[in-house]
């Protein structure tokens, strides 16, 4: 049974190329997905942490000019 399928891929290896070919840009686009979100996740962290410096020091100046 498993010579009749081999030889069908045999005599046609274009279902097996399509195959490999989708999992290729599957995995490309995964690939893609996982390093924007990566970037993504990274630039939005450092947008907070700059916020709350800014919110700190804001707070310290308003607390050094109440206590003066």
């Amino acid at each position: 049974m498993s010579t009749l399928l081999f030889a069908g891929m045999r005599e046609n290896p274009l279902p097996g190329l399509a195959a490999a070919s989708l999992n290729v840009v599957l995995a490309l686009c995964l690939v893609a997905l996982s390093l924007v979100l990566g970037i993504t996740i990274s630039m939005v962290a450092w947008v907070h942490t700059l916020g709350a410096r800014r919110l700190g020091t804001v707070r310290l100046r308003q607390e050094r000019r109440t206590s003066a």
